[in-house]
């Protein structure tokens, strides 16, 4: 077997036009999931009646659920009751007409919510407990108090892990390629079905992932540093 350079760079300019959607899909999977995943950690930490409880139960079994299932077990049962639920709706839409981009946000952004909010759950663990008995001393609200003296010092402490949280979701895109959407990976590998050469399709993926990873990751270590210096200064 030999490296065709010309495949290889025909997939790298397929790849590359992928590249936007690649981004905007993982920006708004991870912006919702930060979000939710605060949303269910605040809950577990406040030990929420009844919520406190769902969600843990639910995260403890859905953490052992593989992504790869997850987005398979989704696609199966969105194909499966497209017709029965349109034709409920009266929309008069068949399975043709279905966009399965739907399912690969529920997929991702349920799973990384799980995930996300463990690590804010462990977040606020670190914080004192005198720091919120002295917002409420001052007469502020649980809400006040989170707002105005525990998210300042939750934010710094979960930001490289924040990072980390997004370079993943952006690997995590490749898993919608398996329901026929077209990412980095699909887009890299569509001149592989003229050639029949799939080793420069996926070598020409893995190098943009690489590239993309390698610039958020620097971006990263420059906004820990400025808050590393905020600190300081605040301190």
């Amino acid at each position: 077997m030999t490296f065709n350079v010309d495949y290889f760079w025909e997939s790298i300019r397929y790849g590359i036009k992928y590249i936007p959607f690649t981004l905007q899909f993982s920006v708004i999977v991870f912006v919702l999931s930060v979000l939710f995943g605060l949303i269910i950690a605040t809950i577990r930490f406040y030990k929420v009646p009844v919520l406190s409880q769902f969600f843990s139960g639910f995260i403890t079994l859905y953490l052992g659920v593989p992504l790869i299932l997850a987005i398979n077990i989704y696609y199966v049962l969105y194909a499966t009751y497209y017709n029965d639920i349109a034709g409920i709706l009266g929309t008069g839409k068949t399975i043709r007409d279905a966009n399965f981009t739907s399912v690969a946000y529920f997929t991702l952004i349920l799973s990384y919510s799980c995930m996300i909010s463990e690590t804010f759950r462990g977040a606020y663990r670190t914080i004192d407990k005198t720091q919120f008995e002295a917002g409420y001393a001052i007469g502020l609200t649980k809400l006040g108090t989170l707002r105005r003296i525990i998210f300042p010092q939750v934010v710094p402490a979960v930001l490289p892990s924040m990072v980390n949280w997004l370079v993943g979701t952006i690997k995590g895109t490749s898993f919608v390629s398996i329901i026929g959407l077209y990412e980095v990976m699909n887009g890299a590998l569509i001149p592989c079905i003229n050639t029949y050469s799939y080793v420069e399709g996926y070598v020409a993926a893995a190098l943009i992932y690489w590239g993309i990873v390698v610039i958020i990751e620097q971006v990263g270590k420059l906004v820990e540093k400025r808050s590393a210096r905020f600190r300081r200064q605040t301190v």
